[in-house]
Formats: structure tokens, sequence, C-alpha cells
């Protein structure tokens, strides 16, 4: 169905981008909700928490969740994207006393991995086919309202579309290196290729803006969406020093700032934007007030 209003726009936005909750998210969300039932105190929140179950009860018991029929969420493959090349980043430039990405078959494997996941990531999100939701797909279907709400500068929106056009734009196998080696090496056997990660991010940095400037539009944004350091690296502790951890949490956290930079920075001229962002801060203020002496 054709996208008519902003509001739709907004509401397609939300619904392309929102991440689905697993099966055990979903029963652990169910209890907190009648957690919040039972507590209620007044009509209105009851009947607010009791439509939140049933709409939860009716997802879990519906055909389309049964089947696994409904897609990622565009958010969980935007961050994703952002903790995998973080985790890389951080390998990449700490060098460490045991090297176990040179000396074990494990950590060989996770590096190999590591990129396919990259690159398979990036291609969800430049996806063109109509049975596809991916971020490219989506800034085709609401862009123009993006532009008319004024969330987008019409440099930068013209620069998007020129990004993701899609035949001449940025990821295409002759202009993309993420997009040569997802397709002739991991979608099929046609070559052995290495990755150039600069040029790598180069292609998350657009990504990365243009979901930004969709999430801020059509939402709040997110809050606190990345993983804590001590998440990212549990369980390390005895293959790398202290003061390795320390550092590969520096540099993780190095990379997470470069993005959210990214967010906040207009494609067409690298300046800052003021504006709103996909990755929402809680801001406290407070005021001191001096003390007044009488006479």
């Amino acid at each position: 169905m054709a996208i008519r209003t902003s509001d739709e726009a907004k509401t397609r936005t939300v619904e392309a981008t929102s991440r689905r909750r697993s099966h055990d998210e979903s029963l652990k969300f169910l209890e907190d909700l009648r957690g919040y039932l039972a507590r209620a105190s007044d009509e209105e929140s009851r009947k607010t928490w009791q439509s939140q179950i049933d709409a939860l009860e009716s997802w879990l018991a519906s055909e389309q969740f049964l089947c696994g029929d409904y897609p990622q969420g565009i958010d969980e493959l935007v961050l994703e994207l952002i903790e995998w090349r973080a985790m890389q980043h951080a390998f990449q430039h700490v060098e460490t006393k045991r090297q176990p990405f040179l000396a074990n078959v494990f950590y060989q494997q996770w590096l190999i991995g590591s990129t396919y996941a990259v690159s398979s990531l990036l291609g969800k999100l430049v996806g063109k086919a109509p049975r596809e939701n991916s971020l490219r797909k989506l800034w085709w279907e609401v862009g123009k309202f993006v532009s008319r709400d004024g969330a987008c500068t019409k440099g930068e929106l013209k620069y998007i579309g020129e990004q993701l056009d899609r035949k001449g734009g940025k990821f295409t196998d002759d202009k993309s290196r993420a997009m040569l080696f997802r397709n002739t090496v991991i979608a099929h056997n046609q070559k052995s290729l290495s990755l150039a990660w600069d040029e790598i991010d180069k292609d998350i940095q657009i990504l990365v803006r243009v979901w930004s400037i969709l999430v801020s539009w059509s939402s709040y944004g997110i809050f606190a969406p990345f993983r804590t350091a001590d998440q990212a690296f549990g369980g390390l502790e005895h293959v790398f020093e202290n003061n390795e951890l320390v550092s590969l949490k520096a540099k993780r956290q190095e990379y997470i700032d470069l993005a959210v930079g990214w967010a906040r920075t207009y494609l067409h001229t690298g300046k800052r934007d003021h504006g709103r962002s996909a990755f929402s801060q809680i801001v406290v203020t407070s005021r001191v007030f001096s003390a007044r002496t009488g006479g």
C-alpha cells in the first residue's frame, strides 16, 4: 500500500527499524507487564498495561511469530554491525603478548567469522529486492517525507540519493569493496579477496548517518544501545592481561564513539549536525545557587 502522509511514513519507519523480541525476551517482558498490571493504582493504568499484555500474547500466539515470518529490525542490523566492527577495531589496534589470533585456530576462525558477519550485515542493509527489509529500500520509501518535514537538508538528501541509487550508487561491486567481497567471496565462490577496513568504514559511515536521520525523524531515538565493555570482553580474562583488556576496551569504545559521531555528521559537508540523532542521551542539569549574606 502506498504511503500517503508523513505520519504513515513514520509508522512504516518505526515498523521497519524496530527490533522484534525473541521468545525468551517476550516471555520476560510479558512477566514484567503482568507485574505492572498487578501494581497499577488506577483504571487508566490498568487498561494500558492490559492492552499491552493482550497485544504481546496475541503476537506470541500468531502464526507469523511461530513460523518466524518476520524480518530483523534495521536497528538491530545497524547496531550489530557497529558492535562487530568495534571489536575488530580493538583487536586490530592493540598488540597483545599471547597474540591469540596468530597462535590459536579458534581465534583465527572468529576473525574470519566476524569478517563474514560485517559483510553480511552490510549486504542486508543495502538490499534492493522488494521482499527485503533493508535500509536502502526504506529510504526510497520514506525519504521524500523526511525532506518535506525538514529532517534532512536538500544538499544531504541529494547526496544520499546518489549514494543509494540502485544502479549507479556507492553500494555496487565496482564502487564498494565490501559489496564486491560479499557478492564474489561470500555469496558466490568466485574470488579470494581481502578487505580494506578503512574503505569498509566509509560504507558504514553512510549507512549509520542515513539510519540516524530516519530514526531521529520517526521516533525518540535509542538509549544505551551498545553492550558494556565488560559484557563485550567477558570471559577473555584468561587470554589477555589486565592492561591489554584496558586497551582493548578503550579501542572498542573509540570506534563506537566514531560511529556515534557519524550519526551526527552531514554526509555532504562533513560538518557537525547539532540536531537530533538516533543515539538519544539523558541529560541532567542542575543549578547552583550562591548563598546570600544579609547585613
